[in-house]
Formats: structure tokens, sequence, C-alpha cells
């Protein structure tokens, strides 16, 4: 068993897992994905791991539709990332979401939106800068505000089929307004966002109408172990609880 998990994709064949309809594993709790990647369960990963992880059942537990239309239109599914912060700082880790998709037949075109002042010092002043993180993920960091600086549907490789802000808050800063008002103006983009606690978590859900409140639920994916917050009396995860904005189904 090792302690984090190998450079290699899964595949069809690994045992005790099951797959989607496209092909994904079928995870929903850490012991699911330790099992599959055959990690050590003493291995303290998942403290970091919460943050790709969350990103890939973000895909595979909302995004059927989006990735069934990628497939269709033969292009890779855009998913655009609000909010990065702490996530520069173990970029690699998000190859997990690459080994985990099918290798040939899913491609993600994902976008990271940062503030200017923390784009990657080798962007060579430019204010993008691209990455292949596996063979069927790409990555492109673009400094900017989102829905104000950056016009989602025009400033990227084509406009998104999910917007993702992992402890979001929208409340919490005004940059967020730009991102519901997106969402609010485009029902055929899913938003995924995570949350540090359950009071939060409700009140921004809440934004997005009754449907979007009653669709949280806490992330199977959370960080395990709890934050230490002494000016409220409620359990406190990274990327706690989860809910979805225009959430949409296969008819």
């Amino acid at each position: 068993m090792e302690w984090i998990p190998h450079d290699s994709h899964v595949t069809t064949d690994d045992a005790d897992v099951k797959f989607d309809e496209h092909g994904l594993p079928i995870l929903n709790s850490w012991q699911d994905w330790y099992r599959l990647r055959k990690i050590s369960s003493s291995s303290p990963v998942a403290l970091l791991a919460s943050f790709p992880l969350t990103l890939y059942y973000a895909i595979q537990h909302f995004g059927c539709v989006p990735l069934t239309v990628a497939t269709m239109l033969e292009r890779p599914m855009r998913v655009h990332v609000v909010g990065i912060e702490k996530e520069l700082n173990f970029v690699d880790l998000f190859r997990e979401v690459g080994y985990l998709l099918p290798k040939d037949s899913i491609k993600i075109d994902m976008t990271w939106i940062v503030r200017e002042d923390m784009l990657p010092q080798n962007s060579k002043g430019g204010k993008s800068l691209s990455l292949q993180l596996t063979s069927n993920v790409t990555l492109t960091i673009v400094a900017g505000r989102y829905g104000d600086s950056l016009d989602p549907d025009f400033d990227f490789n084509g406009s998104p089929d999910m917007i993702v802000g992992m402890n979001a808050g929208l409340y919490a800063y005004d940059s967020w307004r730009h991102v519901v008002t997106y969402l609010y103006t485009h029902p055929n983009v899913i938003g995924v966002f995570t949350d540090y606690n359950e009071h939060s978590g409700l009140n921004c859900a809440s934004l997005g109408g009754s449907k979007s409140r009653k669709s949280l639920c806490i992330n199977p994916f959370r960080q395990p172990r709890a934050m230490p917050v002494y000016c409220m009396n409620l359990p406190q995860f990274s990327n706690g609880f989860v809910y979805i904005f225009n959430e949409q189904e296969l008819e």
C-alpha cells in the first residue's frame, strides 16, 4: 500500500469499483478512493486531495449532461474554477482528476481564475499560463475578475459547461456577484460550490433558488479534519458542504 496514488490511469479492469455510463469510477467516500488507488488507510493525503477529489466528484456526480453533450460534439468538457488561491500550491495533485477519467474517451478543458497578483511568475509577463496536466486534462490559469474584466463567453476556450467554486462563501466577496449573475442568465451552465459550514452553505445556496437550497448536502470528499473556529459552535470543514445551481438531468 502507498501513501500517495501512483501516476497512472484508472481502468475498468480495476476491481471493487463501479463505473457510470461514461466510464467514470463512482466514488462516494474516501474509503472508495483509498481502496481504488491502493493507498494506505494511514495516509494523510486526503487533507490536500479534498480539492481534486471534490472537483472530480462535481464532474462525475453532477456533470452527466455536459459530459454527454461534449462527447457528442467531440470536444472537451469545459470547467471554469473560480476563486482559486491555495490550490496554486499543489497544482500537480489535480492530475488525479485526469487519472480517474477515461484516458481516451473524455477530455477536460479546465480554467482556473486567479487574482492578477497570484499568477505564477513563469507566465512570462502574460495574463495566462497553460499546462498539460495529463493526456486528457488541460489546465489554463487566467488572471482577472470573472464576469467583470473577464467575459466567461469570450475570454476563454469557449463558454463553460460547469463553474466550480470551492470554499466559495458567495456572500463573502463582491466578486462572487458576477458569478451568480452569470449562472442566473445561463441556466444551461451548472454551478457547483462548496462551503465550510452548513449555515453559510444554506444561505449561499439560497441565491440559486429553492432547488439549490434543497441540494445542500455533506461533501463526501470534505477535508477529514475539522477546522477550529471559535466564533461559532458549528462543525467547520474545508469543502465541507456542497450545493448546486442549475442542476441538470438527462431525459
